[in-house]
């Protein structure tokens, strides 16, 4: 029974034994328990010494004993809710003092902001351009710019995410809905049917935020409060942080375009292959990259599916026209007007 329940270093982590919870309630039932009592308790549950004296120091640890008033030797148990007082308090407070130190500092470092820009703006005269080429700065960057959002994320993103950038953009996003901060954002079709998109982006769905796809997506591109945009730095591994409020507005009402024109996530109308109403939309775009003579692999990496995929798209798609070959396929599909009202390859 000799431990330093007085030690902070001894909050328990993790689950208690059954072994131990049948000590607190055997203790529990007789009002407190001694080391004379060590033996009883051994044959009454049915435990050996040593599992005994392990629940004993796991329920010190947990705070659910402690010892009676002017005897050590004598330990009586406490309730639930005054073990969670003890060791929660502590920690609370502890929480609160790094919060309220990381707002101070926030607030601190935030005063320099018109310092940095202005000195950035007479030096290169390129307004509040702040190009980061570092990927773990990037990565930093962006979480303070999402913590300060107070309306809306608008985004588009092409291709599939990453592992981890969906373990790093996941906590985020939803921090952000639970907020009540409006949540839009743009990936290509093919993440409907993507093992690892699809539930990522349901969970994002059922949270609040606004998912639509399309044929195309150019380029990545987040937008916060319509007054900071973010795009890839094309020169680098890194980004580019726009704060100027004609560029940023212009890459707004852009990206509103291209919303328009996508299709709901939750938009199962026309069940196609598991895309959805987007398997039409999909098999168009292809189309009219087929038509205008682009091989295979430019296609499928255009729209994001693998080659062997983008195979299988064509061979149903000259089947359903009856063409034996691809320039017949565009020529039928010309014929048929189904290249009407298709924007231009690029």
């Amino acid at each position: 029974m000799g431990t330093d329940v007085d030690r902070q270093e001894d909050r328990p982590e993790g689950t208690i034994s059954v072994e131990a919870a049948s000590l607190y309630q055997w203790i529990l039932q007789r009002g407190h328990v001694s080391s004379e009592d060590m033996e009883d308790a051994s044959i009454d549950l049915g435990q050996s010494p040593t599992e005994v004296s392990e629940g004993m120091d796991s329920l010190l640890a947990l705070r659910l004993l402690r010892h009676a008033p002017g005897a050590l030797d004598v330990l009586v148990p406490s309730s639930p809710e005054a073990a969670i007082a003890e060791l929660i308090a502590p920690l609370e407070s502890e929480v609160r003092q790094r919060k309220r130190r990381m707002e101070a500092l926030e607030a601190t470092l935030a005063t320099f902001n018109p310092i940095y820009f202005n000195t950035r703006q007479a030096r290169n005269r390129r307004e509040a351009i702040d190009i980061i080429d570092e990927v773990d700065r990037v990565r930093t960057s962006l979480a303070g710019i999402a913590r300060r959002c107070s309306v809306e994320v608008f985004s588009a993103h092409p291709g599939v995410l990453s592992d981890r950038a969906i373990e790093e953009s996941l906590p985020g996003d939803l921090e952000m809905l639970a907020r009540g901060i409006r949540v839009r954002t743009i990936y290509q079709h093919p993440v409907r049917v993507h093992p690892r998109m699809r539930p990522f982006l349901k969970e994002l769905a059922d949270a609040g935020c606004d998912v639509r796809t399309r044929e195309e997506v150019i380029d990545r591109i987040i937008i916060f409060d319509r007054e900071i945009a973010i795009i890839p730095n094309m020169l680098a591994r890194g980004a580019v942080v726009l704060r100027e409020p004609s560029v940023v507005d212009y890459l707004y009402r852009s990206l509103e375009q291209i919303w328009a024109s996508a299709l709901p996530l939750d938009d199962d109308t026309t069940p196609n292959s598991g895309y959805g109403v987007a398997g039409d939309d999909l098999k168009r775009a292809l189309l009219r990259l087929l038509a205008a003579g682009r091989k295979d692999e430019f296609i499928a990496r255009k729209l994001s599916i693998s080659v062997r995929t983008c195979r299988r798209h064509i061979a149903e798609i000259m089947q359903d026209l009856g063409a034996e070959s691809r320039f017949q396929a565009g020529v039928l599909a010309g014929q048929r007007g189904l290249l009407d009202d298709l924007p231009d390859v690029p």
